[in-house]
């Protein structure tokens, strides 16, 4: 069974120290940085990330602060056990190990180290770290964006993604552009719910620079997301009480999305119109097609399946072919119990979430059911590529699980 943290024991401090000002700081840098796969060193096909080595100090610093605790959860343990099966019965051990390393690592440097700092400072100081590291990475992209369109150049690290069909692709410092819009999927779905929903103005800067980053990143991830928030949100919305504003709203949607049909017509054409005059499979980069070969060595590996990492060396391709889908790639390398104990995490989280805030009806809870909205967004999103290694997945789900085990902290003589 779950238990709950003694919240008693766990309460924020009427002043800041130096130690609590370093640990802000550092939970700050881990955020900003919590997608960039560029800044790092890959060594034995394992990389090594800026961000990885931001999450340890941090991390330490709860530690040495008597922060850090690790609670107990029924799935992230049984998840930990069973990857554990898959990596002694897989096809490489050392690889497999190596890519178990990286399941403990997220666990404890981010599913607790998070779920720890909430407990302690606070979900409304988290968000408000985690907001303002999302507006530095809005105005790092547009400065990224401003290098290439107006003076022809690029930082030598901080690239942009090239040309496709003559459009410009940004991904920021994250792998490619999906994974930006993958990651921005979840800010942009819980902004929109405490916007359109909660009737909370101070998110409005969240939606629509979530929405130019997305327009910037050009992917077609990113579109799909923004397309099922508006319509989910909607729905929500619209369920609790019918208002002639209410009726109103999709023809405002309905008129943005054709001012961006034509003010950006490239990118419609090249990016959008595809999903609807092309088949799926080609609008997804050909990720589709590839389904049915991981479903096939999952169906060959049923329980523990091939190893974690060890998918292209089961099909003799090489360490570098990997899923197109996460939950293929959950099926594939670690079986049907790591598949299940993985989702049963994500799963729970929700399911408590929107319970307690249908029980109680306090701000907390409201954001709590947020999160839990933002995290289904950001599932269904994560299908369209492969990665449950994805460290700010970890993020998320450690913000959300720190916030189930905490009460409101008093913020009243506590430094920002």
């Amino acid at each position: 069974m779950e238990a709950y943290a003694d919240n008693r024991r766990i309460s924020a401090p009427r002043t800041s120290s130096d130690a609590d000002r370093l640990i802000h700081a550092f939970c700050f840098l881990s955020l900003l940085l919590i997608g960039a796969d560029r800044f790092g060193v890959e060594i034995g096909g394992v990389n090594f990330r800026l961000d990885q080595l931001f999450l340890a100090v941090f991390a330490l610093l709860l530690l040495a602060k008597g922060t850090f605790r690790i609670t107990a959860n029924f799935w992230v343990f049984g998840f930990v056990f069973f990857s554990a099966v898959s990596t002694v019965l897989a096809l490489n051990f050392v690889r497999a190990f190596a890519f178990w390393l990286s399941i403990v690592y997220n666990v404890f440097f981010l599913f607790y180290a998070l779920g720890s700092y909430v407990q302690r400072y606070g979900l409304e100081r988290m968000l408000r770290i985690f907001r303002a590291t999302c507006f530095v990475q809005f105005a790092a992209l547009l400065f990224q964006l401003a290098l290439k369109v107006l003076f022809h150049y690029e930082l030598p690290f901080l690239p942009s993604y090239g040309y496709y069909m003559g459009v410009p692709r940004f991904q920021l410092w994250f792998y490619e552009p999906s994974y930006l819009a993958t990651y921005l999927s979840f800010w942009f779905a819980f902004a929109c719910l405490k916007l359109i929903v909660c009737g909370e103005r101070k998110y409005l800067p969240d939606v629509l620079c979530g929405l130019i980053m997305f327009i910037v990143t050009t992917s077609t991830s990113g579109f799909i997301a923004i397309a099922l928030v508006l319509f989910s949100v909607y729905l929500i919305w619209i369920a609790r009480r019918i208002t002639l504003k209410k009726l109103i709203f999709p023809f405002g949607v309905i008129l943005l999305f054709f001012a961006f049909r034509f003010g950006f017509s490239q990118i419609y054409d090249t990016f959008i119109a595809r999903l609807f005059e092309g088949s799926i499979n080609a609008a997804s980069g050909g990720r589709i097609e590839s389904w049915a070969e991981t479903w096939q060595v999952f169906l060959e590996n049923p329980a523990f399946g091939v190893g974690p990492g060890c998918y292209g060396l089961y099909l003799g391709k090489g360490a570098g072919h990997v899923p197109s889908n996460v939950s293929l790639e959950l099926l594939a390398t670690l079986g049907i119990f790591g598949f299940l104990f993985f989702y049963g995490l994500t799963a729970s989280l929700i399911f408590r979430a929107v319970k307690l805030g249908r029980q109680k009806k306090t701000k907390q809870t409201n954001t709590l059911a947020c999160l839990a909205y933002a995290l289904v967004i950001f599932t269904i999103i994560l299908q369209i590529n492969q990665g449950y290694l994805r460290l700010y997945h970890w993020a998320f789900l450690g913000i959300l699980w720190g916030g189930l085990l905490s009460r409101p902290v008093r913020t009243q003589g506590v430094a920002a």
